[in-house]
């Protein structure tokens, strides 16, 4: 659901009240996007794909995951990513204060539910992509991952190994996100 909102920007968005229920906003295009409530399925995946990047990051030191985050993509655009990426570089671009975070993530993980919309999946595709961020599309009901990098898309099996020129030396199986 949009809404005409004229100028709202990121930094404006983050001083919003919530939509009740637990409802989030997102910004694209300028218009106001209420983003529903995620379910118990949505929120195990969400969990693990954030637990495996820890353990990543454990491992590397080369940046750090976040969740439920919001990010700038333009000065029109802000999304929430169930998980994302920054890698240690640009995490000194995070600012330390509760400001909007005027950075695109390097990876930003998405789990599709079955109750999204087609072209609202498709814009916040379009928005990451052309921030430059690399997009990880979870579907949870075909146990799949479509993995996206300059606008190519490569659909992984539950076999299949993912691996991310944004995380150097990670790779972790389908199926482990399902577990």
């Amino acid at each position: 659901m949009a809404a005409d909102t004229g100028t709202l920007t990121p930094d404006a968005l983050i001083e919003l009240p919530r939509p009740p229920n637990g409802k989030h906003y997102e910004l694209s295009d300028g218009d106001l996007i209420v983003v529903g409530n995620a379910g118990a399925l949505h929120e195990l995946i969400k969990t693990t794909v954030f637990e495996i990047l820890t353990e990543y990051r454990l491992r590397t030191r080369s940046g750090r995951a976040f969740a439920e985050t919001q990010f700038a993509l333009r000065s029109d655009c802000a999304r929430i990513p169930d998980v994302a990426w920054v890698s240690e570089e640009r995490l000194q671009q995070i600012p330390r204060s509760n400001q909007a975070i005027g950075i695109a993530p390097d990876v930003a993980i998405e789990i599709v539910s079955d109750s999204e919309q087609p072209n609202e999946t498709e814009r916040k595709l379009r928005d990451y992509l052309e921030a430059g961020v690399e997009v990880w599309q979870v579907f949870p009901a075909l146990h799949s991952v479509t993995i996206w990098q300059r606008n190519q898309g490569c659909r992984l099996a539950e076999d299949s190994v993912i691996t991310s020129e944004r995380l150097p030396d990670f790779c972790v199986i389908v199926s482990d996100l399902f577990r």
